[in-house]
């Protein structure tokens, strides 16, 4: 056999043997993964801390210390340790809520939180409904049906969610205060509530909405959100009310 020869045969033998040092260091990093899946599900902290402390990294130098002292010399402050948990996504709790919550909250949330319709928005949501209420200061005034034009710049805010989630059922509330209205136009706060509800309606259909989604209803002053004993919160309660179903 040739000099060539038999390095070639070293030279395979070492190329084959490669795998051996990869495999070794997915090992590690399993069992790593398993410490601290163990340590994160135990409820005592006494215990959660004596355990990550036992978790050794390479601190750059070529020497072995624990997580928490590694931690310490970068500068980060390791205490508290259940933080990590939050960090590698093993909240279960918080991570269920995010997954049941429908996308279009999501997008409503972020629609209320980085827009100025903070103030005149308020939503709720269970498994079935979504709730969105606007205040009425924005919308209408005493004993009139007639939109504001911050109730315009609100609406058309909803309106494109309201068309990119089409299949969301759209149930339109109008609300009152509790003042006696009695005029040819609105001879109760029955008929005031129910032109409101249908005002909106008709906006949104101008808009392109298909009518066949939504519906109008006027609920006079029987369902206040809160007392009617000042101004403002007369205005509060002129309010509409948007009851949203997804289809089945």
């Amino acid at each position: 056999m040739s000099s060539k020869s038999v390095l070639e045969m070293f030279d395979n033998e070492e190329n084959s043997n490669a795998w051996v040092v990869t495999f070794a260091d997915i090992m590690t990093l399993i069992l790593v993964f398993f410490i601290l899946l163990y340590a994160l599900s135990d409820s005592n902290e006494q215990s959660f801390y004596e355990l990550i402390s036992n978790l050794v990294v390479f601190d750059g130098e070529g020497n072995q210390i624990s997580v928490i002292d590694y931690a310490a010399k970068q500068g980060r402050n390791p205490e508290p340790l259940r933080p990590i948990e939050e960090m590698i996504g093993l909240n279960q709790a918080q991570l269920a809520v995010e997954l049941l919550k429908p996308a279009m909250v999501v997008e409503l949330e972020s629609m209320i939180n980085y827009t100025d319709l903070a103030e005149g928005i308020e939503l709720s949501y269970d498994s079935d409904q979504i709730n969105i209420q606007i205040d009425g200061r924005f919308l209408f005034e005493s004993g009139k049906a007639e939109l504001k034009d911050s109730a315009l710049i609100i609406f058309a805010n909803l309106g494109q969610l309201f068309r990119q989630y089409a299949d969301y059922r759209i149930a339109i509330r109008g609300h009152t205060d509790d003042r006696n209205i009695e005029t040819i136009q609105f001879p109760s706060n029955w008929e005031l509530s129910a032109v409101r509800a249908t005002t909106v309606l008709r906006y949104f259909i101008r808009q392109g909405m298909d009518p066949e989604r939504m519906s109008a209803t006027g609920y006079a002053d029987i369902i206040p959100l809160v007392d009617n004993d000042t101004a403002e919160n007369r205005a509060r309660n002129r309010r509409v009310e948007f009851v949203l179903e997804k289809e089945k």
